[in-house]
């Protein structure tokens, strides 16, 4: 671990408590445990398990028992970009992942990291401000139609990890997950909410729609109330990201979350939800919310 980064607490979480909530599908129950498989493996390598840290609607639903359905694991990763670390990554996984399963109770569960791609590409990943790897971990049970796929590299159930790296991080915590002895290192609550609250405001320049950071912030926000100081360090911690991602993020204003183009994109979808979580509240008490919050901080 980056003895530059803080560790502001260790939880013990139910992770199995999250798994079983996907058992009655099958498809969403197997890949929450390869995604258990997978974040123990994590911890057992050396040194990614001290550099790559948790975040995103996996981190969500893991620690602050979000009933949003995400598709991605995200990271980020304290470490250089180095060209290398793919093949160095997949090397270390691919070792971890057969004992992850046994330790875990999954001895039947086979899962191995089936490709990786470097973005914006691999010449520029080195040098770009926000570069990015996304690995492929295929997993299939022993026995199952999809075994022969998987030992051939092509098992059709995939896990996406998506790892970022030069981005700051403020604070980490550690997830004791089970029993098993196995841990993640994740981002802190404020680490969480200023990512999000960075990938609002780049919505415009991005040409993207996050509709479920609007979700997840407000979320977190019926949970746990921050006092000044956490405002402080929130806020410094926003203006640090976005100086991060200078290029496609405008400097953050008391006003800038109310912008239209910004509200509307955060907008769009928000129906979708429904799929995801079953009862879906209202988008503008959600938006109200986040607003409300983010003027609070101490601009001044």
């Amino acid at each position: 671990m980056s003895d530059d980064i803080p560790v502001t607490s260790t939880i013990a979480i139910n992770i199995d408590a999250w798994i079983e909530r996907a058992k009655a599908d099958p498809v969403a129950y197997a890949e929450r445990q390869a995604t258990e498989v997978f974040l123990a493996a994590l911890g057992m390598t050396r040194p990614y398990a001290h550099e790559v840290f948790l975040k995103g609607g996996i981190l969500m639903g893991v620690l602050y028992e979000s009933p949003r359905q995400t598709g991605d694991i995200d990271f980020t990763a304290v470490s250089e970009p180095d060209p290398a670390i793919a093949g160095e990554l997949k090397q270390a996984l691919n070792d971890a992942l057969p004992r992850a399963s046994a330790a875990l109770g999954y001895p039947e569960l086979m899962c191995a990291v089936q490709s990786s791609k470097y973005y914006p590409s691999e010449a520029m990943f080195p040098k770009a401000t926000g570069p990015a790897l996304k690995l492929h971990v295929g997993y299939a049970h022993r026995g199952s139609p999809q075994e022969k796929h998987f030992a051939q590299g092509r098992s059709p159930h995939v896990l996406e990890i998506d790892i970022s790296f030069r981005e700051p991080v403020n604070a980490i915590q550690i997830l004791e997950l089970g029993t098993a002895g196995a841990t993640v290192s994740a981002y802190s609550l404020n680490d969480l909410i200023a990512e999000k609250l960075r990938a609002l405001l780049q919505q415009e320049k991005r040409k993207r729609n996050r509709r479920q950071d609007i979700y997840d912030i407000a979320s977190l926000l019926t949970k746990f109330t921050l006092d000044d100081a956490e405002k402080e360090q929130l806020l410094a911690l926003l203006r640090e990201k976005c100086a991060a991602r200078a290029l496609n993020c405008p400097t953050p204003e008391p006003h800038s979350l109310s912008e239209s183009e910004v509200k509307e994109r955060a907008r769009k979808e928000w129906e979708t939800l429904a799929i995801e979580i079953g009862e879906l509240p209202d988008f503008e008490e959600c938006f109200a919310m986040v607003d409300a919050f983010y003027r609070s901080l101490p601009w001044d």
